[in-house]
């Protein structure tokens, strides 16, 4: 076979198996979690089917045995023939991490692992309870439940819930066992017929079981939202004391069913909950390699510094021979080269955006893996995967939401205990969360745990020499300490958190895509971390500013406003520079003080004194400027100079002149501005 033809043919395997992986991950965590349903299973099963198949193709024998097995495990749970365990679920998740390994992460096949990953496989497609021909007891049900129902007559607060399964229901023992984790949340479930066991072991032969239940919190309207799970069909409760009267509340659901949680050992797992369920609608697609749209995408940015330059000698012309006949069929091809390098942009640009949910699948996973490891209890709520951004960007924002994510589990939310004493629910919620605002994309990772203790995160900064003795810092100075390498306020070093990296890698992550990061927090409420970042990194909207006879780029983003301000208008503190805007005090920097730049020689004195107001979160700064010279399509060029000093850069653009621009990091403007405070 031709090697390319190979090469290539190994590079589409590789796409799919990674498309395969992700999607059993992601559909075995909404089985775990509940939130599946019998297309779940299909599902599944066809994309092992496809992996086995593809894998055995490209010699790949371990991971086709492998897959075979947990194609094996699939149709017994697809026929009805099996119900999955947390046993199977373990097992399988076992051998995804084995097979992404293999593939991904250039480990050698260990043929004990492999071997023993295809017996616990083995294992689950069996039963033991299931051998043999059982049945559930007839004759005596109701005599039995009439027992039950004498034994706890005498409590007030008994009560009786009667659960009838819709007649094509599948796994009615993880319904059973979620309904019945569930109400534990509200008071204490006695009994229930037939037992855990018993529907186990013949679960098609039932159709309802019975739940005995000490009533001692929440609403009627609260007990049945957690009891009606998927595939239920009716419930009744009623009160078993004589004391009482007796009250019957049945429900019809089959012509509404509201999906909820098709669990096992929830209590032990986190559970996490999609709000919103990406579209997998048919579409037809082409797979492109991204380096091509790489080449198209810098294509087309020399394109439009091309267009730029025709348009200043346009100007040129005009100025030097007026509006001339060929003057004006210049003027409208300019518009018209503008509109289709702008339509090409556009259209690029599209192509090039994908949903931020190919980076928020990897994290439910995380999270239960995690949650069981610290044992805690978590709900990841996950909004806005469809949200779009650029490829580049998707690649990149991974491990800052990963960090995010740790140290929101592991610092956050508390531990089970913990939260009830606060009067909390046991478990804790995290919502990872995207959306657009204007020409830029918001990300939030928030928690409903402790919140940020800042007498804790200071003394930690002081013992670390980041703040002087008697130093103050506002409340959002001090959250920006968390940033700071080898800051931690863990009580010790673990395998999840506590070496003070985590923060760090986020916040240098987070800058170098030329984005910003906000914190809030409230103690006892929880803290909110907001990433901004532009939608894209190769083409963004700026302001030109001129200053000391050079030009900067000030993108567009941060700008909020800009000022001509006479002398008497600027105030001074302390001997630094401020003025007012609508009450609010700004200081003022100078983009020669900042950038470190020599002062023009017989620069002219002006009426008015040019002020950009530039912000970052909450933060805002005044930039003097010596002329603003409007706003401009730029193009991002990187550079690789590390002879310069280019941290207070994001890169540089070619103007219509043909000269070099640098564009101004507002990021670190901020951070080199804070810095030079703390050292004053």
């Amino acid at each position: 076979m031709d090697k390319s033809f190979m090469d290539e043919y190994l590079d589409l395997f590789y796409s799919e198996a990674k498309e395969q992986l992700e999607l059993m991950s992601r559909d075995l965590l909404a089985i775990e979690s509940g939130t599946s349903d019998e297309e779940t299973i299909h599902q599944m099963f066809r994309a092992a089917h496809s992996l086995k198949g593809a894998s055995a193709s490209v010699g790949f024998q371990v991971v086709a045995n492998i897959t075979h097995n947990i194609e094996d495990l699939l149709g017994k749970v697809r026929d009805g023939q099996l119900a999955l365990d947390a046993r199977g679920i373990d097992a399988i998740f076992g051998a995804l991490d084995f097979i992404q390994a293999i593939l991904f992460q250039s480990q050698e096949v260990d043929s004990e692992k492999a071997e023993a990953l295809v017996k616990q496989l083995e294992e689950a497609c069996v039963d033991p309870r299931l051998t043999g021909t059982k049945e559930v007891k007839k004759g005596n049900s109701e005599e039995e439940l009439n027992k039950i129902r004498e034994k706890y007559a005498f409590s007030p607060t008994a009560r009786e819930i009667e659960v009838i399964f819709q007649s094509d229901c599948m796994m009615k023992a993880v319904r059973a066992f979620l309904i019945l984790n569930n109400l534990s949340e509200f008071g204490e479930v006695l009994e229930s017929y037939p037992s855990q066991d018993e529907l186990e072991m013949c679960e098609q032969n039932i159709s309802s079981f019975h739940v005995f239940f000490d009533w001692q919190k929440g609403t009627v309207e609260e007990i049945y939202r957690v009891i009606n799970v998927t595939d239920i069909k009716d419930i009744v409760m009623k009160a078993l004391s004589d004391q009482e009267h007796s009250e019957t509340k049945t429900e019809n659901l089959e012509e509404s069913p509201i999906s909820a949680p098709l669990a096992v050992e929830r209590s032990e797992k986190a559970v996490t909950r999609t709000v919103e369920k990406s579209s997998e609608k048919g579409t037809e697609l082409i797979k492109v390699e991204a380096s091509r749209l790489d080449h198209l995408m810098n294509l087309i940015g020399e394109l439009l510094i091309s267009q730029t330059r025709f348009a200043r000698i346009h100007e040129s012309y005009l100025e030097q021979h007026g509006n001339s006949n060929l003057g004006t069929d210049m003027s409208e091809e300019t518009h018209h080269l503008a509109r289709l390098t702008s339509q090409l942009q556009d259209g690029l640009m599209k192509t090039r955006m994908v949903p931020i949910g190919t980076v928020f699948n990897r994290f439910p996973r995380l999270v239960r893996d995690l949650a069981r490891k610290v044992h805690k209890k978590i709900n990841l709520v996950v909004e806005g995967q469809d949200t779009e951004l650029d490829k580049s960007m998707v690649d990149l924002i991974g491990e800052p939401l990963m960090h995010l994510l740790r140290n929101a589990l592991d610092h956050g939310i508390e531990s089970p205990e913990e939260r009830i004493k606060k009067g909390k629910p046991p478990e804790g919620t995290i919502i990872l969360s995207a959306s657009h605002e204007g020409s830029r994309i918001l990300i939030k990772v928030a928690d409903d745990g402790n919140g940020i203790d800042e007498t804790k995160v200071l003394e930690k900064a002081k013992r670390l020499n980041l703040v002087e003795e008697g130093q103050e810092l506002s409340k959002q100075e001090i959250y920006q300490l968390l940033f700071s390498a080898g800051l931690s306020t863990a009580q010790k070093v673990t395998d999840v958190s506590g070496r003070g990296v985590g923060m760090d890698v986020v916040k240098r992550n987070i800058m170098s895509l030329n984005g910003m990061i906000d914190v809030q927090s409230e103690k006892d409420q929880g803290s909110t971390f907001t990433i901004q970042l532009p939608i894209t990194l190769a083409i963004i909207q700026g302001l030109l500013v001129s200053a000391e006879g050079e030009k900067f780029i000030v993108p567009l983003d941060n700008v909020l406003e800009s000022f001509q301000l006479k002398d008497h208008e600027i105030d001074s503190i302390g001997g630094k520079e401020v003025f007012t805007v609508r009450g609010n005090i700004v200081p003022i920097k100078t983009i020669k003080e900042v950038l470190k730049i020599e002062e023009q020689a017989d620069k002219p004195k002006r009426k008015y004194r040019s002020i950009v107001m530039v912000g970052l979160a909450e933060q805002r700064l005044g930039l003097e400027v010596d002329e603003l010279l409007g706003q401009r399509e730029i193009v991002i060029k990187s550079v690789n100079a590390p002879w310069l000093k280019m941290d207070l850069f994001a890169g540089a653009t070619i103007l219509g002149d043909g000269r070099v621009s640098l564009i101004i990091n507002i990021s670190t403007l901020f951070a080199h501005c804070l810095a030079q405070r703390s050292s004053e």
